[in-house]
């Protein structure tokens, strides 16, 4: 609602604010989906987190997610009504003429971190039925998508302020260590279960009371 009515206000008042916005929103929209993949990882976790601390990274993580497509269209939405990118560009990866691999590369990002904002919140209906395999593919692909975006949101545009550069920096560091983190104690923190459910001995073991009617007989 908040990104509707600032895009609804920068129509309405002057091409600064649309500037502003088109620039703004794709930032926020960087930092919503750094944000979203952190938590992701953190959720993750099973050796520092209990399960209530996990299901309130989950939901930042989805808050998250959420956010960054708002800001990703909000984006798009103020550089189309500015003309800083024809429909065509904006829609089809690497059409634009001016740009094609940078702004082919926000295009996709863009399609894919839809794809799997959208996966995420099927996921309670594909793992009901059984397909949730489908979901994790698609959301692996988040990372690819989220360095492409960072790519572009670095190099499509003006050139960015030191802060930004650093700020991009500081998030690619950030996501590698939770990501190596992640690879490094992804089995530690679940419980081991045995190799085998039913124990040696128990199929050498004989039925209760299945002697003890030989026994009274021969007795």
């Amino acid at each position: 609602m908040l990104a509707a009515g600032l895009g609804l206000t920068a129509v309405a008042v002057n091409g600064a604010l649309q500037a502003f916005l088109g620039i703004a929103a794709g930032v926020l929209a960087l930092v919503s989906f750094t944000s979203a993949v952190l938590w992701g990882l953190a959720a993750t976790d099973r050796l520092l987190l209990y399960p209530v601390h996990r299901l309130a990274a989950q939901a930042i993580h989805r808050v998250m997610g959420i956010s960054g497509v708002v800001f990703l269209v909000l984006h798009v939405w103020m550089n189309l009504i500015q003309d800083q990118i024809g429909p065509l560009g904006a829609f089809v990866p690497f059409a634009d003429p001016q740009k094609p691999v940078l702004y082919g590369l926000g295009v996709l990002s863009g399609y894919v971190l839809l794809a799997v904002a959208l996966a995420g919140a099927a996921r309670g209906l594909l793992a009901r039925t059984g397909d949730s395999r489908r979901w994790r593919i698609v959301h692996v692909l988040a990372y690819p998508a989220w360095g492409a975006g960072l790519v572009h949101g670095l190099n499509a545009g003006r050139l960015p302020a030191t802060y930004i550069t650093v700020m991009y920096c500081v998030a690619v560091v950030g996501v590698i260590v939770a990501l190596g983190l992640r690879m490094a104690f992804q089995d530690r923190g679940a419980p081991r279960r045995p190799a085998t459910a039913v124990r040696p001995d128990t199929a050498a073991r004989p039925p209760v009371g299945a002697g003890t009617g030989r026994r009274r007989q021969d007795g």
